[in-house]
């Protein structure tokens, strides 16, 4: 939609300086010597002027070992066992109505997990595991009644209650545990979708 000519406006991306301003351009630290271009001729007789590229070395000489230094001469061995005395920086709280730190400067809190009656990720874990445990007890022992069920005998249950079924003899007829059905709630709450 719209003009093309609005197109390239909005594809151009910001270029943004890469110092700070009012500071001064790095220093370079060495100046490369200026080559002298040379006079080549072509087959048809026409000179080209090219600069010959500088050639790769296999020595290091000074310019190199300047190049691979580390430009920032602070952190020297000193600056760094300084920094180890100090530790680790504790921030100020902010003081604002919003703020949930305490003004009270004292030793750093450490934080702990919640004990596990708390913790809702472990309570589920274990909720899980204890379900898992009861349903492979019921399918080691089918006799006594199956108080879990899937999809397709709940389906049956909701139809059988839907035809006027009694809870009593749903339950003995898919061989359920006394009050299964009774726990889906009175009939017309939960209904099997009819495809």
């Amino acid at each position: 939609m719209g003009s093309k000519a609005s197109k390239p406006a909005q594809a151009a991306t910001r270029k943004f300086p890469s110092r700070p301003p009012g500071s001064a351009p790095p220093p370079t630290s060495f100046s490369r010597p200026a080559e002298a271009p040379r006079n080549t001729t072509t087959a048809k007789g026409s000179s080209d002027r090219r600069a010959a590229a500088p050639k790769a070395s296999l020595i290091k000489d000074d310019a190199i070992r300047r190049d691979a230094m580390d430009p920032n001469p602070i952190t020297d061995a000193a600056f760094s066992q300084r920094l180890r005395q100090m530790g680790i920086a504790t921030p100020n709280p902010t003081m604002s109505n919003s703020s949930t730190a305490s003004p009270a400067v004292g030793p750093p809190s450490h934080s702990y997990p919640r004990p596990p009656q708390q913790n809702t990720t472990l309570n589920a874990l274990d909720a899980r595991r204890r379900i898992q445990e009861s349903v492979d007890v019921q399918s080691q022992n089918p006799a006594a009644g199956r108080e879990y069920v899937d999809v397709g005998v709940l389906r049956q249950i909701l139809m059988m209650r839907d035809r006027g079924y009694a809870a009593p003899d749903i339950e003995k007829r898919l061989r359920l545990k006394n009050g299964v059905v009774a726990r889906l709630g009175p009939p017309g709450v939960i209904k099997p979708l009819s495809l």
